[in-house]
């Protein structure tokens, strides 16, 4: 049962993840919640999978990196620039929360004994 839902989310994840470059050249604003599902994937699939904490932090570092990068352009630059940084920032919302999200049923299953990954 964990190698199908290990399949499943491996399979949502390389599906989502096209289309959220897709979506990226097409529709900006849908970037703004359809990213959450990949990172969801991805973080809840390296939290089953993987006993090291350092690897499962892995996709936190480039959403961390997209936010603070964001912040220091808004506050350095004036303007209309800062309304880049404002969309910049933005879009790493979403991933936040899917990984954020990831961690948290991640955890709940964990604390609850219905999960059978490692860690």
């Amino acid at each position: 049962m964990k190698k199908h839902i290990d399949l499943w989310l491996l399979l949502v994840f390389l599906v989502s993840l096209p289309i959220c470059v897709w979506a990226w050249f097409t529709d900006i604003l849908l970037i703004l919640y359809i990213t959450a599902v990949p990172f969801f994937c991805l973080q809840l699939l390296l939290c089953r999978v993987t006993a090291s904490w350092a690897a499962r932090a892995v996709p936190v570092l480039p959403v961390l990196f997209t936010l603070m990068l964001s912040a220091f352009y808004f506050i350095r630059d004036s303007g209309w620039d800062r309304l880049g940084a404002l969309i910049f920032g933005a879009a790493a919302i979403a991933p936040a929360v899917g990984i954020t999200l990831g961690w948290a049923v991640w955890w709940l299953c964990k604390r609850t004994g219905k999960r059978s990954s490692v860690g």
